[in-house]
C-alpha cells in the first residue's frame, strides 16, 4: 500500500516554511509522495483576497518539477467550487484504493476542524499536526483524538500574508520563498 500525505492549502504564496514543513513529513512518515494540494477556493477565505488560482498553482508546479517526493496536486480544480476536504479526500480514496492518506495539518487548523464539512469524514484517515507559531493555545478537544499526531515538525515563522504585504512595498521575498517561486513571482509584478 502506498503512501501518501496531503498537504492542503492555497499556498499564496508556497513559501520556505511550507516546504520545511512537507519535507519534515515525508521524511518521518517514510511517504512515498507527499501531495502539495493547491486549493482554487477555501470555504474559509475571502476569494478577492486570493491570488489567481492558475498562477499559484504554476507557482507550486514550478517547485515540485525539482523535488523527488513532492506533487502538485490539481484535484481541488476538478472538483466543484467551494473546496471541502472531506470531498476531496471522499474522490482521492476512491480513485486510490491502494493508498493510505495522511493530512498534514497545521494546530491553528485542528483549533477549528470540528467547523469543517463533514469534520468526522476527515478524522477517518491519521491526521498529522505541525505546530503554528504565536498561536493562541486553546483546550482542543481533538487533540486526544485516535487519528491525531501532533508532531514536533518545524514551527511555521513565515506567513503568506507577510509575504503579499512585502510583495505591495516590493520588499524582496527571495529568503523566504524556493527559487522558483521567487523567480515566478519577478516575471508577475
Amino acid at each position: 500500500m502506498k503512501q501518501i500525505g496531503l498537504f492542503f492549502g492555497t499556498f499564496d504564496p508556497l513559501h520556505n516554511g511550507h516546504v520545511s514543513i512537507a519535507r519534515y513529513f515525508v521524511k518521518k512518515l517514510k511517504l512515498n509522495k507527499l501531495w502539495l494540494v493547491v486549493t482554487p477556493l477555501n470555504p474559509f477565505k475571502e476569494s478577492e483576497k486570493i491570488s489567481d488560482e492558475m498562477t499559484r498553482l504554476e507557482m507550486v508546479e514550478d517547485f515540485c518539477k525539482n523535488e523527488q517526493h513532492m506533487i502538485c496536486s490539481k484535484v481541488e480544480f476538478e472538483l466543484p467550487k467551494p473546496n471541502y476536504t472531506a470531498d476531496t479526500l471522499e474522490f482521492l480514496v476512491k480513485n486510490n484504493p491502494d493508498t493510505k492518506f495522511y493530512i498534514i495539518l497545521g494546530e491553528d487548523n485542528l483549533n477549528s476542524l470540528h467547523l469543517w464539512k463533514d469534520s468526522h469524514k476527515i478524522l477517518q484517515h491519521q491526521i498529522c499536526v505541525y505546530p503554528r507559531k504565536n498561536l493562541n493555545k486553546r483546550i482542543n478537544n481533538l487533540i486526544n483524538h485516535e487519528m491525531v499526531k501532533i508532531y514536533d515538525a518545524p514551527v511555521m515563522e513565515i506567513s503568506s500574508t507577510t509575504i503579499r504585504e512585502m510583495l505591495i512595498k516590493r520588499k524582496s521575498i527571495k529568503h523566504l520563498v524556493p527559487q522558483e517561486v521567487n523567480t515566478r513571482i519577478a516575471h508577475i509584478i
